[in-house]
C-alpha cells in the first residue's frame, strides 16, 4: 500500500495539532475530520472505480449518497482523532496516576448560648450549621466537643513593664489588630482577658483567634546535618481566682503559641471567682484569663491578632455518614477485585473507614466473639500484598475497590459483611463563604440560640480537572516516585499530606541564606498554595512549607539532599490596552470580557499558553496579550499596550523579563475604549 495516509506518516513528521473537545482542549489531527474532506476523497475516487461517471450532478442519486456518507464518516474520524488522548489517559490510569479529589473548606464557628443558670453548655462534635451558597445548602460540621459559656469578653489589656494598658473594644470583640504583647515582647509581657457576666465557665474555655498573616520562614528538612532551629517562646495561661493565679492547662492549641489562626482550648477551674488585675490602676472586677510570655523572645514578627472571640470550634465544610453497608457491584469484566459502592458522592480523600467481618454466617448459634477487622484506605493496591487490608476509593463515584488476593487482601465473601463506620461527604470551592455566611442551625441542640462564622473560611477546591490530570500524569511517569532531576521535586510537591499545594517549582541550589550563590545539596523547593477568593497573591502558609520539606526528605528525595521549602515571590503587572471595540456589541459586556482574557493568561494557576499555570521566571510579552484581546468576540483593534510592573510603567509595545524562579500576579487591566481610526 502507498500513499500519504496518517497510519503510514514517517516518525520524522510532524502532527497537527488542532481544537479539540477533550481534557485537554487539543489534540493530534490524524485524519482531517470533516464532511467535505471524506466527500473530497470519495470524489477523486471516481474516476479510477466508475470511469462511467462522468458529470456528477447535484440532483443524482449518487452525489446524495456521497454527500450521506461524508455527514455519517465525520463523527467517526472525530473519534479517531481523539485516539491518542484516549490511550494516554488509560495508560496514566493503568500506572495509578489519579484525580486529585475536591478538599473542603474549614471555618471558625462562633456559639451563643443562652442557658438558664448560666453552666456551658456541650456542643458536641459534629454538630451541623448551614450557610446558603450558589449551589444550595451548604452544611458545616465541628470538628470537636465545645462547652460554650454564656460569657463575653468584657475587658482587655496588654501589660508591658509591669503596666496595663487597655485595648479598645468593639461590639465583638477587639476593635482593631494589635499585638498581644506590645511591639517588642520581653518575659513577663502579658495579653489580659476579662469575661463578663454571672456565667461561670466550667470544665473548659475555648478561644479563637485570628492572626494577620506575615511571610512565612523557609523550611529546611534532610541532609546530613540539619540546622538548628531557634526554640520557640514559652507562653503560659493563668487564671486569675479572686486574688490569686491559677494555672490553666492547654487542653489544645491550634495556633501553635500564637503563630497562625485557630482556637486554644484551656481547662478551667470550678467556681472561678471574678477579681481585679493587680496594676498602679486596678482594671474592672471581671473573671481574667492571662497569657504571659514566660520564656524566650520571638525572633520573626511578633503576632498580630486581628480577632479574638469566645465560643469558637473549628468546623469543614463536609457531612458525616454513619453506618452504611456497601452496596456489591456486579462485574461484568470478570475481576478478581470485588467492587462495592457507597451511597454518597463526592467523598473526601482519607475521611472512609470501613470494618470488615472476617466470618460472616460462620457462627451460626452466636456463641463466638465477631471477627471484625478495620480496613484502610490507600491510593493504590499495586504496593501491597495477600495480607493488607487495604481498599481504594474512587472519591467522585464512591466506588471501592477490594484486593485480589495478590495485591491486597481478598474480601471474604457475605452479605452485608462490609460496612463503612463513617466517611465524610462534601468538599469544593463552595464551601469557601465570606464572613456571616454560616448561620443556619441544623442540628437542634437546647439553649444553643445561634451559630455565626466572623471570619471567612478558607480552603476548598473542586476536584482536579481531567486536562490536569493528564498534564501531570506525564511527568509523574517520568519521575516514578522519586525525585532525581530538580522539577521532579515541585511534580510531587503537591502529594505532601496535610498541605495546600497547588504547584512548586524545584530549584537546585536554592538556599535563603545564601541569596545569589548556588549551594551543593540543597534543593529549593517554592509553594504556590491552592488560590483563595482574595485580591493578594497566594503565599504558602508556615505549616504547608513544613509539610512539603518533611515529605519530600523523607519519602521521595535521596539521602544527603536538604531541601529546603518557601514561598514563591511574585511581581505584579498591569496591563494597559487601547482598544476599538464593536459598536453593535454591549460595551461593558466586551470589556469584561477582554479583563478576563488577560488576567487569565497572566494568571499564576491557570494562566500561559497551555492553561496550566503562568511559567515561573519567563518573560511578559505584549504580541501574546494583544492576540489575547483581538480574540475575545466584540474587540476589533488593539491600537496600544503598555505594561506596569512593580508600579513602574514601560513603554508601549515593550516586552519585560521577569525574574528566574519568580510569578506574576496581574492585576485588573485597564481597557480605555477608543475609535477606529
Amino acid at each position: 500500500m502507498t500513499g500519504d495516509v496518517w497510519w503510514a506518516r514517517d516518525s520524522d513528521e510532524e502532527g497537527r495539532i488542532v481544537p479539540g473537545p477533550g481534557p485537554s482542549g487539543v489534540q493530534p489531527e490524524l485524519v482531517e475530520a470533516t464532511r467535505e474532506a471524506v466527500r473530497a476523497a470519495v470524489r477523486d475516487r471516481i474516476p479510477g472505480y466508475t470511469p462511467d461517471w462522468t458529470d456528477p450532478d447535484r440532483q443524482d442519486a449518487g452525489v446524495a449518497l456521497v454527500r450521506l456518507f461524508g455527514t455519517q464518516a465525520e463523527p467517526v474520524l472525530a473519534r479517531v482523532n481523539r485516539l491518542p488522548e484516549k490511550v494516554l489517559a488509560e495508560h496514566l490510569g493503568t500506572a495509578g496516576v489519579r484525580r486529585r479529589p475536591a478538599t473542603a473548606a474549614a471555618a471558625l464557628l462562633e456559639f451563643t448560648v443562652t442557658p438558664p443558670d448560666g453552666a456551658s453548655v456541650l456542643v458536641p462534635a459534629g454538630f451541623q450549621a448551614a450557610a446558603s451558597g450558589t449551589g444550595g445548602q451548604i452544611i458545616y460540621e465541628t470538628d470537636r466537643d465545645l462547652y460554650a459559656t454564656p460569657a463575653t469578653i468584657g475587658a482587655m489589656a496588654v501589660q508591658r513593664a509591669g503596666g496595663l494598658a487597655s485595648l479598645p473594644l468593639g461590639p465583638n470583640g477587639p476593635g482593631r489588630p494589635f499585638p498581644p504583647f506590645g511591639a517588642d515582647p520581653r518575659p513577663g509581657d502579658a495579653l489580659w482577658i476579662g469575661l463578663a457576666g454571672a456565667a461561670n465557665p466550667f470544665p473548659s474555655l475555648s478561644l479563637g483567634f485570628v492572626l494577620a498573616a506575615v511571610p512565612p520562614a523557609p523550611a529546611a528538612a534532610g541532609g546530613l546535618t540539619p540546622p538548628p532551629t531557634a526554640p520557640r517562646p514559652l507562653l503560659r495561661w493563668d487564671v486569675l481566682d479572686g486574688g490569686r493565679f491559677r494555672p490553666a492547662e492547654v487542653l489544645r492549641d491550634e495556633t501553635g503559641g500564637l503563630r497562625a489562626s485557630g482556637t486554644v482550648e484551656l481547662r478551667v477551674p470550678r467556681g472561678w471567682a471574678p477579681g481585679a488585675p493587680p496594676s498602679a490602676r486596678p482594671g474592672p472586677v471581671l473573671r481574667w484569663l492571662r497569657l504571659q510570655v514566660a520564656h524566650g523572645v520571638f525572633t520573626a514578627a511578633p503576632p498580630l491578632v486581628t480577632g479574638l472571640r469566645l465560643n469558637m470550634v473549628a468546623a469543614t465544610a463536609a457531612r458525616t455518614i454513619r453506618d452504611e453497608p456497601l452496596e456489591p457491584i456486579q462485574d461484568a469484566r470478570e475481576s478478581t477485585r470485588r467492587r462495592m459502592r457507597l451511597s454518597q458522592t463526592p467523598i473526601l480523600a482519607g475521611s472512609v473507614v470501613i470494618e470488615v467481618d472476617d466470618d460472616p454466617g460462620g457462627d451460626l448459634f452466636g456463641v463466638t466473639a465477631s471477627s471484625v477487622a478495620r480496613w484502610r484506605e490507600v491510593s493504590s493496591l499495586a504496593a501491597y500484598g495477600p495480607d493488607d487490608r487495604v481498599f481504594v476509593v474512587d472519591h467522585a463515584t464512591g466506588e471501592v475497590t477490594f484486593g485480589d488476593g495478590v495485591n491486597g487482601a481478598a474480601v471474604p465473601p457475605g452479605f452485608r459483611n462490609v460496612r463503612a463506620v463513617r466517611y465524610r461527604v462534601g468538599g469544593g470551592r463552595a464551601g469557601a463563604v465570606p464572613s456571616g455566611a454560616v448561620n443556619g442551625v441544623v442540628t437542634a441542640l437546647p439553649f444553643v440560640t445561634g451559630v455565626n462564622n466572623p471570619f471567612p473560611a478558607t480552603g476548598g477546591t473542586d476536584a482536579e480537572p481531567d486536562a490536569e490530570v493528564i498534564r501531570r500524569g506525564v511527568g509523574e511517569l517520568r519521575s516514578r516516585g522519586r525525585a532525581v532531576a530538580p522539577a521532579d521535586y515541585g511534580l510531587l510537591a503537591v502529594r505532601a499530606p496535610g498541605a495546600s499545594v497547588a504547584r512548586a517549582h524545584g530549584v537546585p541550589g536554592l538556599h535563603p541564606d545564601f541569596r545569589g550563590k548556588p549551594i551543593p545539596g540543597v534543593v529549593g523547593v517554592l509553594v504556590v498554595p491552592r488560590l483563595l477568593v482574595t485580591d493578594e497573591p497566594p503565599v504558602a502558609d508556615a505549616a504547608t512549607l513544613r509539610a512539603v520539606a518533611d515529605f519530600l526528605s523523607r519519602e521521595v528525595a535521596p539521602a544527603g539532599v536538604t531541601v529546603v521549602t518557601g514561598p514563591v515571590a511574585y511581581r505584579r503587572v498591569a496591563v494597559e490596552a487601547r482598544v476599538v471595540l464593536d459598536p453593535d456589541q454591549d460595551r461593558a459586556a466586551v470589556l469584561a470580557r477582554a479583563a478576563d482574557a488577560v488576567t487569565g493568561h497572566l494568571d499564576p494557576l491557570r494562566g500561559g499558553e497551555d492553561g496550566g499555570g503562568w511559567p515561573f521566571g519567563g518573560a511578559v510579552r505584549h504580541t501574546p496579550l494583544v492576540r489575547r484581546l483581538l480574540a475575545v468576540d466584540g474587540v476589533r483593534a488593539v491600537s496600544g499596550l503598555a505594561l506596569t510592573v512593580d508600579g513602574l510603567r514601560l513603554p508601549p509595545c515593550t516586552d519585560h523579563a521577569i525574574p528566574a524562579d519568580d510569578l506574576i500576579w496581574p492585576e485588573r487591566p485597564l481597557l480605555i475604549p477608543v475609535e477606529e481610526s
